[in-house]
């Protein structure tokens, strides 16, 4: 039987197909779910139950030694690095749990730290603790409980480093996934970081086509083009970061230079507060659901979350609206 490396196309045809079967056991499980416990209980446990279908799925074919739906599409078989036999049982295991298992626990723990480095706003502590009641026992309640001391141990200037650092990991995250694929499209091997960090790779079950090295050109060029576009986008984010720090900096110097006893004396005893830093509110900003706060405070709270941090309505950074001449 003739075998050769699988090309990119016929890797993502097979992932493609994956994540169509994967979908339609992911919405059966849930619906089935939602129909049995109700939809408040389905609401708090849907990332549970796509997780589990994705186990279920690829317990059933990958680990347990089966070509999955997708890879007999195609008909591709899964080898290790010597390519010369199947991979065995602890690569496939591995393979599963950085590719279900990772991703999952990963966001939770990003979004545990996340809110817990906010913590000190009373809406999110109490949806927090509503939800905590209701899933006592689940791995975000122990992540939470876990993040809580670990964030306790900090002081308030350091919260304020790590805040932005969650962010930037999350975008790194996402950057790096997309100069995987990049490298994907120029060597022709490991579609998932899964399968890179097990070391699991393709062979073709057929002969090798005619156009199979056009193919590999085609993608290596597609994957050049990533890659520049990915290092563009690199660059533009570094040069947005720099002009906020700025910019930052610059309203810091005015706040101090209108912060003066005269101008304080002039203001009114009853002058409005901005409920972020519970300071008299300068340079009134207001977001498109109305609400005011300090410029420098809402440009800051954006930065690390696109929503009103009174009634969590959703909007860009850019609709904010500094208003002139206002007391």
């Amino acid at each position: 039987m003739p075998l050769a490396s699988a090309n990119q196309s016929q890797l993502i045809r097979s992932s493609q197909k994956d994540e169509y079967y994967q979908t339609y056991l992911r919405n059966n499980a849930n619906e089935a779910f939602q129909t049995l416990a109700g939809s408040k209980r389905w609401l708090d446990w849907r990332k549970e139950i796509e997780l589990l279908s994705d186990l279920t799925y690829y317990g059933l074919t990958t680990f347990s030694g089966y070509q999955t739906l997708g890879e007999e599409y195609v008909n591709i078989i899964q080898v290790d690095p010597s390519r010369r036999r199947i991979p065995s049982r602890a690569r496939r295991g591995l393979f599963v749990l950085c590719y279900a298992f990772l991703p999952y626990l990963l966001d939770k723990v990003l979004v545990c730290l996340e809110n817990e480095l906010e913590g000190g706003h009373q809406h999110c502590r109490g949806a927090r603790q509503q939800q905590a009641a209701s899933r006592p026992w689940s791995l975000e309640s122990w992540l939470r409980r876990w993040m809580q001391k670990a964030v306790g141990l900090l002081s308030e200037p350091q919260r304020r480093v790590c805040l932005p650092a969650v962010f930037v990991l999350q975008q790194g995250l996402t950057l790096l996934h997309r100069l995987h694929v990049a490298l994907f499209y120029i060597s022709g091997s490991f579609y998932h970081l899964s399968k890179r960090a097990a070391g699991i790779r393709y062979l073709h079950v057929l002969a090798v086509r005619r156009d199979d090295g056009t193919i590999r050109s085609s993608y290596r060029l597609l994957g050049v083009v990533s890659f520049l576009q990915l290092l563009i986008t690199v660059c533009l984010q570094l040069n947005n970061f720099r002009q906020r720090q700025r910019a930052k900096q610059e309203w810091k110097l005015c706040r101090r230079l209108t912060a003066s006893p005269q101008h304080t004396q002039s203001s009114g005893s009853r002058a409005a507060r901005c409920i972020l830093c519970l300071e008299e509110r300068r340079h009134s900003t207001s977001t498109p659901c109305g609400h005011l706060f300090c410029w420098e405070c809402i440009t800051e709270w954006c930065n690390t979350k696109a929503e009103c941090p009174l009634c969590r309505e959703k909007f860009q950074p850019h609709r904010l609206v500094y208003l002139r001449n206002y007391s």
